[in-house]
């Protein structure tokens, strides 16, 4: 059962991970919550299939105020944040209390949000149970909503106090949920280098997208690199900005398209796609582990649905990008597998041209150049 230590110069905490492990969860919270309130939320998708199971187990030991959320990113609003502070300030929450979101990436990132500002601060842990949020949104403490202008751009920094992920809960994640989560691995890839490559190469090639093995090593590597990346730079002033990698264009995607029609890490894959190509402006022939790395992107892009994207719609997203300092937009982009960059020196030209060759690789699978 890997647990990695996410050490901070004001706080520390867990990142488990491991599989059927709700006595360990337990007697987490039993920790966190002693006699104080013990606030949960659960993503609806989530509660319909495990979610009362585990409250009757939670229940059992510690009495608790719980509230099933809506799934799906156009939670991530003021509208539903509003419901969330009305349900704890009418339940007089206090800040010696706990709050759990139960659920994926989307989950984490409103609840988390929640916490941050509700009575300017409220401890809270995170159930991750999809495998994008396993490998990334609930390590670090990015919490959020989206906002009509771009996604994620209303938030806060507010670490949280463990993070549990169990993966018996992927078995019942759809496949495209499952290869949405595969665009953040992806991501991992190219960050952390030829090891993970030839460990998604391996995951990728069976037949079996549950691979408990294989998923068990790549959310753990992941887990491992995000959390070394946050003990260097808590707040996003640096390295973890590497982390964006695929993001920039990735979210302009999902900005231009209307939140939800593509899953967050599918339009990850095509900014990954993106970036890659900006990474190889001076059309230096990709060869060795960037070949291998483009290969690994291309072939988990074939299977995400088709939706027409509208380029001045995503350029328009772009603009607004909250990465962008002093108008210029930065990019991360790679030198090689394993040696991210940060850039601000990409013209309009060089991002048409990515742009360009992505949109047409992901309508006809066809690599253009």
């Amino acid at each position: 059962m890997p647990v990695i230590e996410l050490k901070l110069k004001n706080q520390s905490y867990p990142i488990t991970v491991c599989k059927n492990a709700n006595k360990k969860l337990i007697a987490c919270l039993k920790r966190e919550t002693k006699k104080n309130k013990l606030f949960l939320f659960y993503d609806a998708n989530f509660y319909a299939l495990h979610g009362k199971k585990l409250s009757r187990e939670i229940n059992h030991h510690i009495n608790c105020h719980e509230l099933v959320i809506p799934s799906g990113e156009n939670i991530k609003s003021e509208k539903e944040l509003s419901k969330i502070y009305k349900y704890l300030l009418s339940e007089k929450i206090s800040r010696s209390d706990f709050i759990v979101a139960i659920g994926g990436g989307v989950t984490s990132d409103l609840i988390g949000y929640a916490a941050a500002s509700t009575l300017r601060g409220i401890r809270w842990g995170v159930v991750s149970t999809t495998l994008l949020g396993m490998v990334d949104a609930a390590i670090g403490g990015k919490t959020g909503i989206n906002h009509t202008s771009g996604k994620n751009l209303i938030g806060a920094f507010w670490q949280p106090s463990f993070v549990h992920s169990d993966i018996n809960y992927l078995h019942t994640l759809s496949v495209r949920e499952m290869n949405s989560g595969l665009g953040e691995l992806v991501k991992y890839g190219g960050l952390i280098g030829k090891d993970m490559l030839t460990l998604l190469d391996k995951y990728l090639n069976q037949n079996n997208i549950y691979n408990e093995n294989l998923l068990l090593k790549l959310i753990s590597k992941s887990a491992e690199y995000k959390a070394k990346i946050v003990m260097t730079d808590e707040r996003e002033s640096g390295k973890r900005m590497f982390l964006n990698f695929g993001h920039t264009i990735g979210h302009a995607i999902e900005n231009s398209l209307g939140y939800g029609k593509l899953r967050h890490g599918e339009a990850v894959l095509l900014g990954l796609y993106a970036a890659l190509q900006l990474s190889n402006r001076d059309k230096i022939l990709l060869k060795g582990n960037l070949l291998k790395y483009k290969e690994i992107i291309g072939q988990c892009i074939s299977h995400i649905p088709y939706y027409p994207i509208d380029k001045q719609k995503l350029f328009n997203a772009l603009n607004l990008d909250k990465k962008r300092i002093d108008s210029r937009q930065k990019f991360i982009l790679l030198e090689k597998v394993s040696k991210p960059m940060i850039s601000d020196d990409i013209s309009k030209q060089m991002i048409e041209e990515a742009v360009d060759s992505m949109l047409y690789f992901y309508k006809h699978g066809v690599d253009n150049g």
